[in-house]
C-alpha cells in the first residue's frame, strides 16, 4: 500500500522509501522516516500534489512520489 491508497483523513505507518536517492535522501531529511506516521490531509484540485501530515507538519508532495512511498 502506498500513500496515494490512502482517503483523506486515513494514516499509515512508512515502511521503506522505494524512490530514487536524490528523491529519498531529501524525503528523509524533510522526517518522512521508516516508521513515521503519515496521514493523507488532500489532494489538490488537479489531482496533484498531494498533501499530508508527517511529525506535527504539512508537506505537499508530487503523486508520482508518493506511490514511491510503502506503508504499512
Amino acid at each position: 500500500m502506498t500513500i496515494v491508497d490512502l482517503k483523506p483523513g486515513q494514516s499509515g505507518q512508512i515502511l521503506e522509501l522505494n524512490l530514487s536517492t536524490k528523491i529519498k535522501n531529501k524525503l528523509l531529511e524533510l522526517g518522512l522516516t521508516p516508521g513515521a506516521s503519515v496521514m493523507f490531509v488532500r489532494t489538490a484540485p488537479l489531482g496533484d500534489p498531494i498533501n499530508i501530515k508527517v511529525r506535527g507538519f504539512n508537506l505537499g508532495i508530487r503523486r508520482e512520489i508518493a506511490q514511491g512511498i510503502t506503508l504499512k
